[in-house]
C-alpha cells in the first residue's frame, strides 16, 4: 500500500509540473507565426527566395543574383523576398570550389510571386562534371507558399 501511494504522489507531481510547462507555452499549435508581409506595390513582381537546412551542405551563405546584380545572401532556414520590374531575369547563385554557371531564367510579370529554391547537391544536376556545389531551381506555384510558411525567418533580405 505504501509503494502505491509513493506512485501515485509521483504521477501527481509529474502531472502539475507539465501542466506548469504547458501554461507557459504560447496559444497555438507550437508553429511559429509571423506578422503578415506587404503586399507588393503595384506593378511589381515579387520573387521568394528560400533556403531550407540541410546538415549535408558544407558551406556557407552564398550569394544570390538576378541579371549579375547582387539581391541577398542564402541563410539556411530562411526565406526572404524581393520586388522586381516585369521583365526576364536570370537567377544565379555563388557557387564554393567549382563554377557552373547554372542559371534559373524566369519571366516575372507585376502582380505575381515567383519562388526560387537554392539548393546544394552534385554539380551534375545543372549540367557539370565535378563535386557539390549550389544552385538556384525554381519550385512549383503550389510549393512556394508552403516553404516559406515552414522557413526560420520571412522579409526582406539581410545586408550583404
Amino acid at each position: 500500500m505504501v509503494i502505491r501511494t509513493h506512485h501515485l504522489i509521483g504521477l501527481a507531481l509529474l502531472g502539475l509540473c507539465v501542466s506548469l510547462l504547458a501554461s507557459c507555452a504560447p496559444p497555438g499549435s507550437g508553429v511559429q507565426s509571423y506578422a503578415p508581409v506587404a503586399a507588393p506595390a503595384p506593378g511589381v513582381a515579387r520573387v521568394w527566395f528560400v533556403r531550407t537546412k540541410d546538415p549535408q551542405e558544407q558551406f556557407g551563405d552564398p550569394i544570390i543574383s538576378a541579371n549579375g546584380q547582387q539581391v541577398g545572401r542564402s541563410v539556411p532556414g530562411v526565406a526572404f523576398y524581393r520586388d522586381f520590374p516585369p521583365g526576364t531575369y536570370a537567377f544565379t547563385v555563388q557557387s564554393y570550389g567549382l563554377p557552373t554557371n547554372a542559371k534559373d531564367t524566369v519571366q516575372v510579370a507585376p502582380g505575381s510571386q515567383t519562388y526560387l529554391e537554392v539548393l546544394w547537391g552534385g554539380s551534375w544536376l545543372v549540367g557539370t562534371a565535378g563535386g557539390a556545389t549550389f544552385f538556384v531551381r525554381t519550385l512549383p506555384p503550389s510549393l512556394g507558399p508552403p516553404y516559406v510558411k515552414m522557413l526560420t525567418d520571412q522579409g526582406p533580405p539581410r545586408p550583404l
